[in-house]
């Protein structure tokens, strides 16, 4: 099912370039050193718009024994006319159970999407710029696995901190006499890199740990993830972290994008060699992330000009080993 309700805002934000983060100096030299690698004739071998390739065709990631989640910018989509059909190849191929999409433009073209997979469903928000334009979130899911019910935005009309407000849902994911019920937040912050910017980054952190910490004292829920585009990095030094009120609280809530923070190979942002995209858990989903992994989806790698036709974000995947025999 999707949402088609539209409402005007006062306040909106289509920058989509990430902060520039004091590690910047660190990407640079990577890149540079990945170009002589490249240069060299070795390293991990690349597809070309020249060799021949079934679009969309990549490496299986989901498993009956586990439970995925992954979030995924998509970059205005579609960027170009063969985009939908590449996603829905790669969708139907990776096989995972959940993705939390951001930059949806066109909101006919990702119902296309949905039609051209028929084992999945999705919903999108409801939420626009005050001009017209807009870069939704939204929700993909496997339909024998995936049920979800009280979609709702937080943080309307908050603006300054939520240029484009989180988009809440109840998810329960049954499989093998096995269930995993939780409540996942789809989040797209403010992109930029000068001081407000990391500022509203700030504010939207602290705020939305204020909700999450009054919905578990008042015992309305425990389990959380909160999975998208971050636009920020989480291992950046405390004078210029944005997220540093969760990281200080880690009894309580937990990246686990922490384990790829400043690997070159991790990044979710190759432009700048960079992990923006992140999924956060509270307390109670630690146990059932137990034995489980996050990585990022290097589908550059395997398809052939993705950076130019899919998107400029690639996708971060965490598996929950919930649903063993």
């Amino acid at each position: 099912m999707v949402s088609l309700e539209i409402f005007d805002s006062s306040k909106g934000d289509s920058v989509s370039a990430p902060k520039t983060s004091p590690t910047l100096r660190r990407n640079l030299l990577h890149l540079a050193l990945l170009a002589v690698f490249l240069a060299s004739g070795c390293g991990q071998h690349k597809l070309t718009s020249t060799e021949p390739i079934e679009p969309g065709i990549v490496q299986p990631q989901g498993l009956a024994t586990t439970f995925e989640v992954t979030t995924w910018n998509i970059e205005n989509f579609p960027l170009k006319s063969s985009t939908v059909e590449l996603v829905s190849k790669i969708i139907a191929a990776l096989d995972i159970d959940l993705y939390a999409i951001q930059e949806i433009e066109d909101t006919t073209a990702f119902r296309d999407l949905l039609d051209r997979l028929p084992e999945y469903d999705g919903l999108f928000s409801w939420d626009e710029y005050y001009w017209g334009e807009y870069q939704k979130t939204g929700i993909i899911y496997k339909r024998s696995v995936v049920s979800v019910s009280q979609t709702r935005q937080l943080f309307e009309g908050d603006w300054d901190a939520f240029p484009r407000p989180p988009l809440e849902t109840h998810v329960v994911a049954e499989q093998n006499g096995h269930r995993f019920d939780f409540v996942l937040i789809v989040m797209h912050l403010k992109a930029g890199n000068d001081g407000d910017d990391l500022d509203r980054r700030r504010q939207a952190a602290q705020k939305l740990k204020d909700y999450l910490d009054a919905q578990v004292a008042a015992y309305v829920e425990n389990d959380y993830i909160v999975a998208g585009d971050w636009n920020d990095e989480i291992d950046d030094p405390p004078d210029a972290n944005a997220f540093s009120v969760f990281l200080d609280d880690s009894l309580d809530y937990r990246f686990l994008t922490s384990s790829l923070a400043g690997k070159f190979s991790s990044a979710s942002y190759p432009r700048y060699v960079t992990l923006i995209d992140h999924i956060l858990i509270s307390q109670d989903v630690v146990a059932e992330y137990q034995g489980g992994q996050t990585k990022t989806l290097r589908l550059d790698d395997e398809v052939s000009n993705y950076l130019a036709d899919i998107s400029d974000h690639r996708p971060v995947m965490a598996v929950f080993p919930v649903f063993g025999e």
